[in-house]
């Protein structure tokens, strides 16, 4: 009984599209032109059995599948010696072992075809299993031979194995020979029942064991072959397979419920069924009629057959049962009166004169193909011949053409063998009625009768013999095509399409394999032709080759095959595919491309609705829905098989996959890796999603085949691919297909800001449905257990744009050693102001070439991409890929919407110093798998060339074509995004700062003090550098005002003398000590800032870093961090000096001084400066000193004025000077002026001009009660209440300067002019004069500040300040009475 279950594979004609150059094993090619000289073997599995020793028994078989008859035992039984071996020792029996059995349009050929029938039908059987399951049981036994234990089958196993055997023999009766082989049996030696024989292991078998086992089934098919033929020579007349007339077309190996034997065992599997269901036992045409005619009285014995039930012949000599006839739909064109006459016999309702030598003839040419099939080939000549001289005389067209087919076969099988032979007439005959030419040159001459034929000589043919013979099979092939056409028009015998197009290819692929041969016969070509098996070396393509015949007259002979369901609508849907496939196959070898793509695109349309209506059959067998279940159903079938053949999902259907691939290459549709490249192309195929390179091939190639063809014919071939897979179901095709339509309609460019061509060919519809079938598959896919299965993204220029953003706040900032010097200068001198550069006060640097990342730290980068399509991009999951290995990225979900451009952010933390690179990102949209998108920036598109207009062109020249394009196309180059990783650096906050709200208020010319409070908050990064930088408003007024080129000389150097004074300094601490804050520790820094006129607002910038060493090893470059605090200052208004005047003094105030030198209290100073006082009448000066007296201890502000004046009455070297001051604080405030208490001289002038080191001590960083200034001045005091105004009268010594001084230019403030030495204005041009009066003014002037010193103070609450005296200006007059003249 066949108690295992095996899948049976589907006929061998469906894998005829896997020979389209996929590296597919196959038992046989069933298109070779010797297919029809191969014995059909199916074989099937025995008992338990697992699938992979069932597959190494077939292939131990099938290494063996040509057998010489000089190897055969032959039968000596008188009755079954018609085809003994040894009549023709030099011929073979060729096998076509298959393990699927055939279909019933296959088996309604026979006996037209005798090679479609399986004529013998081997079971294989796994003797370890048998063994196995008896010792388990207890049942085995031993037999001791010397010292090795032999187990033996028990006499169950034997009797199950015979069983088994009966089942075959019913199953399949129309076979001739029913055999079981037990492999792996440990007893070879072991006698069983006829009918089964044991193979041993291939440890133990010799080089000539299976070759001895497939003789052994070559002489019992020999034996029975005899049976068989008498059977045929009795029938009187074989009827010819023809189309019904009926629009039926014939279901694909399915039978009707009468098909199954009345008698069906209820043990049978669903193996055994299936093989039951395909069982024929003869021609279509004669199974409608033979339930009524199996009650009347046969006119021929049966054969009696030992060892086995005797077999029922039918009239067309095919063994049958006549209780199980297939319920095929036929149609009767001929008479029931001429069917009953051929099997009645002779009389008065007998057939004519010609239909019995029609009869005669089929007979004849039915005994030659049998004689053909046991390599008895002269006797197959000699029956061939006589058949078709019958088959010609009487316009039995279809059997005169399958004669002549037979004819040439055997001369073929006579060359492979290097027998010796000639030509057939018949073959010449044919040829020169299809020749155009009226004669042949040909030194063989043609055999006038099968004798001379069969005469074979020993050794080799001659070549002329060949050469002739391969002229002739052009015209040959044509003529038998044109005698099976001419049936359809004269004869009823019309042949069925599949035999008329499979004769075609048969031909084709002969012509095709002399073609690359120039049209010779060689030793090469004959076993490529004989043995079925492709030339493993072809240097040149066939399309190449100019030989006989040419591609063109191969290409028309073989479209001829096509298979027009007009004419035979009962053409099932497997043998049109078959047909398409094959005729597809060929095609693409001759390099007719377009073709190609035609027949498979016809291929798929005819498959599309049998899968659907196969499905909804299937559906309705299993009592479910067709959407609801199949999936599952097919998924759990797959896993079962992938569970028994240890195989990885989705390789059961790679076939398939495969096959629709090529169907789309052939549009110009780059669908996947090429599955006729190597596996090492494919493969660098699949990685090239991995790497920017590749990647941005796979780009290339993709654009590149969206111009060349018909952009919607590759969305409708796309389409049928998405049905078909629907059909299967196939969940991965399904995605992958639609997946490659959004792929196809999309622009395939990299558009620019402006571009606005990217939008897909297909309608919004059409995109959301597509969009919507993939995630419903997806969907789908997880219900079912299947978490991998996704689609690939169709769009590789997601990525657009990646900029890494700075912080603004403690984003890093480079420096070079050098600037730690002129940041020690700017700190050593604070009034230096703007000019000299300080690069930590620079508060917008240039960024550098690559942004800047710190170690450890989170770095940001903002990333842009793109959407061209009309509905939303769900991105899963999405992350930067970098260079380091080290280093952390972050994983963030994004929806990008409809058509547009798109940025987010994205962040990585790297973990060390160097250099990092940003390539791409890896990016996980919803229903499709994660991949590498590389960063494609900059704007591209592929530019159509002419070569790329024109049709589309062969695959095999697409490496050309590319190489011209790409001289015309530039590949989009991927970028990436570089940034330098620096050492970790502290990171400083401000902790707390003493100003309330951050904010003061100030009088003019006040100084605050406040502290700011700054923290380490790095756990492991110490601060060791701190450099403080300010920056102000008033500053920014200064700097605008001196932007102005029509200021005057002396205006542009006061700004920029007052850029120079900053309101806010650092107060270092008194040691000096270098400001170091530790991690996690805090430090106080003390600041100061003085009220300023247009001082609003201020910045203190805390640059900061870690060095590590000291500041002298610096080796190159450095980083620091910057922390601004602002600060908001109000300064309000103090004491302004609104007016100032110089008035000259008189000198009769000197007598006083005489008066106070007599009575001894004029000071020293004033002695000194006076001349004798004998000179001078004491009488007078008494009175009048002691009224002045009086009067000054009245008024003490003039007791130190008038002691500044000498005592000769002559004596005018003093001026006086009037400062009117007014108090605009809402407070009382005093006044104090300061003034030198000598007079001026040109020992305080600079032999250079000016400096604001130099010029004064208004200038001066010292403070304003310093010693050296109040030991020698007189100070005026004031007391002035709010919103008062009072003129303050100062006693000033007059001053001489040198005129080389006074001419000399104004001086600039800035350092870096300092070579300049003085300040160009670029007002209105002056005079000389004026020039010089100019610069005279501005020296006095000078002068004069440097005379005079003046505070304010707030009695009340002890604030005090300096009053700016800055503002007074000098006229002409005041001048004069300031300069004190050179002569007396």
């Amino acid at each position: 009984m066949l108690r295992g279950s095996f899948h049976l594979k589907l006929p061998e004609s469906l894998y005829v599209p896997l020979s389209l150059g996929l590296n597919v094993k196959m038992s046989m090619d069933h298109l070779s032109i010797a297919a029809p000289a191969r014995v059909s073997v199916v074989c099937v599995p025995i008992g338990r059995i697992e699938q992979s020793r069932f597959v190494s028994f077939f292939e131990r078989l099938r290494q063996e599948h040509v057998v010489q008859l000089r190897d055969i035992s032959p039968d000596n039984r008188p009755h079954r010696t018609m085809f003994s071996p040894l009549a023709f020792p030099s011929g073979r029996v060729l096998f076509d072992l298959k393990t699927s059995a055939p279909t019933a349009s296959h088996l309604a050929l026979s006996p037209f075809e005798l090679c479609r029938q399986p004529l013998a039908i081997v079971g294989l059987a796994d003797g370890q299993s048998f063994q196995d399951d008896e010792l388990a049981n207890g049942l085995s036994s031993k037999e001791d031979d010397g010292d090795a234990a032999v187990r033996r089958l028990s006499t169950n196993s034997v009797q199950s194995l015979l069983q088994d055997k009966q089942h075959l023999a019913s199953n399949f009766s129309s076979s001739l020979v029913h055999q079981i082989l037990v492999f792996d049996c440990a007893a070879p030696d072991q006698r069983l029942p006829e009918g089964l024989a044991p193979v041993p292991s291939i440890a133990m078998s010799k080089a000539t064991t299976m070759r001895t086992v497939m003789c052994d089934l070559a002489s019992q098919l020999l034996a029975e072959m005899a049976s068989f033929a008498k059977s045929l020579q009795e029938s009187g007349f074989i009827e010819t397979p023809r189309v019904p007339r009926q629009n039926i077309q014939r279901p694909l190996a399915r039978y009707s419920q009468s098909s199954t034997p009345a008698t069906t065992d209820p043990n049978l599997s669903l193996r055994e069924q299936h093989m039951n269901e395909h069982r024929m036992s003869m021609p279509a045409h004669l199974l409608e009629n033979l339930g009524s005619r199996s009650s009347m009285p046969r006119s021929r014995p049966e054969s009696p057959l030992t060892g086995m039930p005797s077999p029922q012949y039918s009239l067309d000599g095919t063994q049958g049962s006549p209780a199980s006839p297939p319920s095929i739909p036929v149609d009767r064109p001929r008479p029931m009166s001429r069917d009953r006459a051929a099997m009645q016999g002779f009389g008065s309702n007998s057939l004519t004169e010609r239909e019995r030598n029609k009869g005669r003839g089929r007979t004849h040419i039915v005994i030659g193909s049998l004689y053909l099939l046991a390599g008895r080939w002269p006797d197959a000549v000699r029956e061939v011949v006589d058949g078709a001289m019958i088959a010609k005389t009487n316009s039995d067209h279809v059997w005169h053409g399958k004669a002549l087919e037979y004819l040439l076969i055997i001369c073929l099988l006579y060359a492979c063998a290097g027998l010796d032979f000639r030509i057939p007439h018949l073959i010449f005959e044919a040829a020169e009625r299809t020749s155009t030419s009226t004669t042949k040159a040909s030194k063989d001459t043609p055999a006038s009768s099968h004798a001379d034929l069969t005469k074979t000589q020993p050794g080799q043919p001659s070549t002329s013999t060949l050469h002739t013979l391969s002229t002739l099979i052009p015209e040959l092939g044509t003529f038998i095509q044109n005698l099976y056409s001419r049936a359809w028009t004269f004869s009823e015998d019309k042949l069925p399409q599949l035999s008329f197009s499979e004769t075609g290819l048969r031909f084709s692929r002969l012509l095709m394999v002399m073609s690359a041969s120039d049209g010779k016969l060689t030793d090469l070509n004959l076993n490529q032709i004989v043995g079925g098996q492709r030339a493993q070396d072809t240097t040149a393509r066939p399309h190449d080759m100019i030989g006989t015949p040419t591609r063109d007259e191969i290409a028309a002979f073989l479209l001829r095959s096509y298979p027009n369901t007009d004419i035979d609508p009962s053409m099932t849907v497997g043998d049109r595919t078959a047909i398409l496939a094959g005729i597809a196959a060929m095609l693409a070898e001759l390099g007719y491309q377009r073709k190609k793509a035609f027949m498979l695109k016809e291929l798929l349309e005819s498959l599309i609705p049998a899968l659907v209506e196969a499905r909804k059959k299937g559906a309705a067998d299993m009592g479910v829905h067709p959407a609801a279940s199949l999936a599952s159903l097919d998924v759990a079938l797959i896993g079962a098989r992938r569970q028994t053949l240890q195989l990885p999902f989705g390789e059961e259907e790679s076939g398939l996959q495969d096959f629709m691939t090529i169907i789309c290459r052939s549009y110009g549709i780059q669908s996947g890796p090429d599955p006729q490249a190597s596996t090492e192309d494919q493969t660098l195929v699949l990685e090239g999603f991995e790497k920017a390179e590749e990647s941005s091939q796979q780009v290339v190639h993709i654009a590149s085949s969206k111009l060349t063809g018909p952009p919607d014919l590759k969305i409708d071939i796309l389409r049928l691919c998405i049905k078909f897979c629907e059909a299967l179901p196939d969940l991965e095709g399904v995605l992958r297909f639609s997946a490659e339509l959004l792929r196809t309609s999309g622009s395939g460019i990299a558009p620019g800001p402006e571009d606005n061509n990217g939008s897909p060919s297909l309608s919004i519809e059409d995109q959301l449905r597509l969009w919507g079938n993939i995630h419903r598959t997806v969907g789908v896919a997880k219900q079912l257990g299947l978490e991998d299965l996704a689609a690939e993204y169709w769009d590789g220029f997601l990525l657009r744009r990646i900029d890494a953003i700075p912080s603004s706040s403690d984003s890093p900032i480079p420096h070079a050693k050098d600037e730690l010097e002129a940041v020690a200068i700017s700190v050593a001198d604070t009034n230096t102001g703007p000019f000299l550069y300080n690069p930590f006060g620079q508060t917008n640097r240039a960024t550098t070439a690559k942004p800047l990342v710190v170690a450890g730290e989170e770095a940001v980068f903002r990333v842009t991409l793109q959407n061209l399509y009309d509905f939303e991009l769900e991105i899963e999951s999405i992350r930067l890929m970098t260079d380091k290995d080290g280093c952390k990225v972050a994983t963030q979900d994004v929806v990008v919407g409809p058509y547009r451009t798109q940025s987010f952010y994205l962040t990585a933390v790297p973990s060390e110093a160097g250099s990092l690179t940003i390539s791409g990102c890896y990016a996980k949209i919803r229903g499709c798998h994660e991949r590498f998108f590389p960063l494609f920036d900059a704007p591209w598109s592929l530019k159509p060339t002419m070569k790329s207009l024109q049709v589309h062109q062969p695959e095999c020249d697409q490496k050309s074509t590319d190489q011209k394009d790409s001289k015309n196309n530039k590949e989009p180059i991927p970028s990436s995004v570089a940034v330098d990783v620096i050492p970790a650096l502290p990171m400083i906050s401000l902790k707390a700062m003493s100003l309330s709200q951050s904010a003061t208020m100030l009088l003019e010319g006040e100084k605050k003090t406040f502290s700011i409070t700054l923290s380490n908050a790095s756990g492991s990064v110490p601060t060791d550098l701190v450099l403080l930088t300010f920056e102000d408003s008033a500053a920014v007024q200064s700097q605008a005002g001196m932007g102005s080129k029509e200021l005057p000389a002396i205006d542009l150097h006061e700004l920029q003398l007052a850029a120079t004074k900053k309101p806010l300094r650092w107060c270092p601490p008194q040691n000096n000590a270098e400001v170091v804050i530790d991690p996690g520790k805090e430090m106080t820094l003390e600041m100061e800032v003085t009220g300023k006129p247009g001082l609003s607002d201020a910045t203190v910038h805390v640059s900061y870093g870690h060095l590590g060493v000291p500041r002298s090893e610096i080796k190159d470059r450095f980083y620091t961090r910057k922390l601004s605090i602002p600060l908001a200052i109000t300064v309000n208004a103090s004491i302004d000096v609104f007016r100032a005047d110089l008035l000259p003094f008189s000198t009769s105030f000197a007598w006083q001084n005489q008066q106070r030198q007599l009575s001894g209290t004029l000071p020293p100073s004033a002695k000194k400066e006076s001349p004798p006082v004998a000179s001078r009448r004491p009488s007078s000066m008494y009175s009048r000193s002691k009224s002045l007296k009086l009067n000054a201890n009245n008024d003490n502000r003039f007791q130190s004025l008038l002691s500044r004046i000498g005592l000769s009455p002559n004596d005018k070297s003093h001026c006086l000077l009037c400062l009117d001051c007014r108090n605009s604080w809402p407070t009382p405030l005093s006044i104090s002026i300061q003034v030198r208490s000598s007079p001026f001289s040109t020992a305080d002038l600079p032999k250079t001009p000016l400096s604001p080191t130099s010029s004064s001590p208004t200038t001066s960083s010292k403070p304003s009660n310093d010693s050296s200034t109040t030991k020698t001045a007189y100070t005026v005091h004031e007391s002035l209440q709010p919103g008062h105004t009072k003129r303050i009268l100062v006693l000033l010594p007059r001053i001489r300067l040198p005129a080389s001084h006074c001419h000399a230019p104004v001086p600039s403030p800035d350092p870096s002019k300092r070579n300049q030495q003085f300040i160009v204005s670029a007002g209105p041009k002056k005079t000389y004069e004026a020039e010089m009066r100019e610069r005279e003014g501005y020296w006095y002037r000078e002068a004069l500040l440097g005379l005079l010193h003046a505070t304010w103070t707030e009695e009340s609450t002890g604030r005090k300040g300096v009053i700016n005296l800055r503002t007074i200006r000098l006229a002409e007059h005041m001048i004069d009475t300031l300069k004190l003249p050179e002569v007396e």
